[in-house]
């Protein structure tokens, strides 16, 4: 047994082994796995095996800068996307008490206390100052 632990670990040294991107990849194959038990079409387990097969070249690859460059892509992608749900989820969870509104300048999205009027507003990124007016209907009582 111990001959064949020190064989596996000899053949996996140098290799990429685990991260993010792969994380996905074998997250994402799992998940097809588990909506294809029933319909088993054989279009959703073609993509499960491509999946797999990427999940298992990029785990057993031994060019390291490149999987990483890779690694760094996914994470560019992936950090805009969540980040995209995040603010709409807070959005949707501040509703009442907040505006979100984009900064003329720089484009980020701020918060704003959502009382009716004319504010004066500072972009925290970019620095500048600009008037945003904030009205909404008042509630029937």
């Amino acid at each position: 047994m111990r001959s064949f632990l020190y064989k596996f670990a000899m053949f996996m040294q140098g290799r990429y082994k685990m991260d993010q991107l792969n994380f996905a990849l074998i997250s994402i194959s799992l998940a097809l796995s588990i909506i294809n038990v029933f319909p088993r079409n054989i279009i959703i387990y073609l993509f499960e095996l491509l999946f797999l097969a990427l999940f298992a070249f990029r785990f057993l690859s031994k060019n390291i800068y490149k999987r990483g460059a890779e690694n760094r892509k996914f994470l560019a992608v992936w950090e805009k996307t969540r980040d995209f749900f995040i603010l709409h989820k807070n959005k949707i969870k501040e509703f009442k008490t907040h505006v979100y509104i984009k900064c003329p300048y720089c484009k980020a999205q701020l918060r704003v206390k959502r009382i009716n009027g004319k504010h004066k507003v500072r972009c925290p990124r970019c620095g500048e100052s600009f008037e945003k007016k904030i009205h909404f209907g008042v509630k029937n009582k």
